[in-house]
């Protein structure tokens, strides 16, 4: 890659982040407030993994921007922290008997 396209492709990238955060939040809220017919109110499980998702979708972008470009510096902490958030959103599918009862 041309260095301009480096450029042009990571400025996509950090784009594409901060886009899937936005439309998570948007998408997660959304299914919070919409009725269900169903028995069991699931849009609360649904809106965790709605946000789950998109903080996975960013931290995998911002990891790729991170590792393309080297810069800025605070973008390394905020891809362990969006790595321990996607970790710990795991937990339930780890131990279920502990999670759901």
């Amino acid at each position: 890659m041309m260095p301009d396209d480096t450029l042009r492709f990571t400025r996509w990238v950090a784009g594409f982040s901060i886009t899937t955060v936005i439309l998570g939040l948007i998408l997660a809220l959304y299914v919070l407030q919409s009725p269900t017919s169903s028995p069991i109110d699931i849009s609360g499980f649904l809106a965790l993994a709605v946000l789950w998702l998109a903080n996975a979708v960013s931290m995998l972008s911002n990891g790729v921007y991170w590792f393309i470009r080297r810069w800025p510096k605070w973008l390394l902490p905020t891809l362990v922290i969006q790595l321990a958030l996607a970790v710990i959103g795991l937990l339930p599918l780890i131990w279920p008997d502990d999670y759901f009862r």
